[in-house]
């Protein structure tokens, strides 16, 4: 393999790492509201993690959440969460 090869290997890596990371940080809505669609596994500090760098900022989420949320230890698979700024 060449080093032209590898460099365009490298590329290709770093725009899928680069892809999957705009990917899960959530959609904005038409009303400039910030979603997330939970995903089998997360958890809300995982997903606090993700949008602040804090996963103690889930009771944020979880706050914003209350009409779909009665416990932020259970969310579930295709609930689409506002993530508040």
């Amino acid at each position: 393999m060449s080093i032209l090869d590898n460099i365009k290997n490298i590329g290709d890596e770093l725009l899928h790492s680069v892809d999957k990371n705009v990917e899960n940080k959530g959609d904005v809505s038409a009303a400039g509201v910030r979603t997330y669609t939970v995903k089998s596994g997360d958890t809300l500090s995982a997903i606090a993690k993700q949008f602040y760098n804090d996963a103690s900022k889930y009771m944020k989420i979880f706050e914003a959440n209350k009409n779909i949320l009665s416990n932020p230890d259970n969310i579930a698979p295709g609930q689409v969460l506002t993530i508040p700024e």
